[in-house]
């Protein structure tokens, strides 16, 4: 006996054994009450065992549905530039890659008035 029908025939005598075992029915069967709040959503859900129990007797009763999915391949553009572009905006070439060149930094004697 598979696993589909070990469960369906479980779910089946559980709900043939009487009021006590039974799946809670209607609207609040097996829908999560919605929350206003925050602190709502730290309340337990009652009867979260039964709620649990019947929501999986409920998916393997309804057929298997097959979702369709796109691939995409993403295409990423890298921007390259020619040695001219690289060397006009502060790079050299240093180990096999462009690298930006330190500035050079200009010092500012200061005459002083008493030379």
């Amino acid at each position: 006996m598979d696993r589909k029908t070990a469960i369906l025939l479980g779910a089946a005598s559980a709900l043939a054994t009487g009021p006590v075992f039974a799946a809670p029915t209607g609207p609040q069967a097996t829908s999560v009450p919605v929350a206003a709040s925050y602190a709502e959503l730290l309340q337990p859900i009652p009867n979260a065992v039964e709620r649990l129990k019947a929501a999986d007797a409920q998916a393997d009763l309804t057929p298997a549905r097959l979702i369709d999915a796109q691939y995409v391949r993403q295409h990423y553009h890298h921007h390259q530039h020619d040695r001219r572009w690289y060397q006009q905006n502060g790079y050299s070439w240093y180990n096999g890659a462009w690298v930006l060149r330190p500035r050079p930094h200009h010092h500012h004697h200061q005459q002083h008035s008493h030379y």
